[in-house]
């Protein structure tokens, strides 16, 4: 069972899980409405934190900043190269354990886990270039 979570970090949380990969900014101005007076360092403190505990994932910087997700469980996530949005793949990716493992070797790492990102253009921008 989880600690329990001070009312800034719980809404800062319900944020993330309302939300499709906020960003910093997303989630700050989502949680501002509710909590008045939270400071920006307190939702970077926030996040930082939900994330070391294991309720959330902070995916990595892109161009609008850090994105975060509350589903945790190992997913790979595709990205559009002219929007920007990011989504859950929907299918299982499973790469063989050896090719993961040899990967990690070639760059020194030792393999805790793994995400594939996929890189396209989405359908809302796909159709764009066509008009």
């Amino acid at each position: 069972m989880r600690e329990k979570l001070n009312a800034n970090a719980q809404a800062v949380l319900d944020i993330v899980r309302r939300a499709d990969h906020p960003t910093v900014l997303d989630i700050y101005d989502a949680v501002k409405s509710l909590r008045p007076r939270i400071g920006l360092a307190s939702v970077y403190r926030i996040l930082h934190q939900l994330a070391e505990r294991g309720y959330i994932k902070e995916l990595g910087r892109t161009e609008e900043g850090c994105r975060y997700d509350a589903h945790i469980e190992r997913h790979d996530h595709a990205i559009c190269t002219m929007c920007g949005a990011l989504f859950d793949v929907p299918v299982e990716i499973q790469l063989p354990q050896e090719m993961l493992l040899a990967a990690a070797r070639a760059t020194g790492l030792t393999l805790r886990s793994h995400e594939l990102r996929l890189y396209g253009t989405c359908p809302q921008c796909t159709g764009k270039t066509h008009d």
